[in-house]
């Protein structure tokens, strides 16, 4: 019997070690980079620039404008829960 180790089915497990190191990026090596950088729709989703901070999520949602219509629709959860948590205290 070989020092190999194997699973239950007998794929070798170092085998595919060595395979995945080889492959290039993983999935979650792709969803990092996609959400931490802004891509051109005009250039099939290639990336403007490494250093370009994002603008968009990756389903084309404008974060600066969430940002804007948050901030106008009136106090947040958590302000929200600091009001009655400071009108209890009051009330005690």
């Amino acid at each position: 019997m070989s020092n190999q180790k194997r699973t239950v089915v007998g794929t070798d497990i170092e085998a595919v070690k060595r395979q995945n190191a080889e492959s290039g990026l993983s999935f979650n090596d792709i969803k990092e980079l996609a959400a931490n950088h802004e891509f051109d729709d005009t250039s099939n989703g290639n990336m403007i620039d490494a250093d370009t901070p994002k603008k968009y999520t990756w389903t084309g949602t404008d974060i600066e404008e969430v940002k804007r219509l948050n901030a106008a629709s009136g106090p947040s959860y958590n302000q929200i829960f600091e009001m009655l948590e400071k009108n209890l205290d009051t009330k005690e």
